[in-house]
């Protein structure tokens, strides 16, 4: 039960993670403005997908951990 919802989080967080990035490559709202807005927004959006991705890689690890746990078990 806690693997199913670990995994559904992680799916969340990487849908979220696609869509800020597919905004960031394709420029979005970014493109629009002066040039210290735009960095501070493009700035933004990179932090937002680091922290998706720090997210998904710890909610990773710890089905990792919990697998490699159950196997020992046994």
């Amino acid at each position: 039960m806690v693997d199913n919802i670990l995994e559904t989080v992680r799916e969340r967080l990487r849908r979220e993670m696609n869509n800020v990035t597919d905004d960031v490559a394709t420029g979005g709202d970014l493109s629009a403005g002066d040039v210290g807005m735009v960095a501070v927004g493009y700035a933004n959006r990179v932090g937002i997908i680091e922290g998706l991705a720090r997210a998904e890689r710890t909610i990773l690890d710890v089905l990792n951990e919990t697998e490699q746990r159950e196997k020992d078990d046994t």
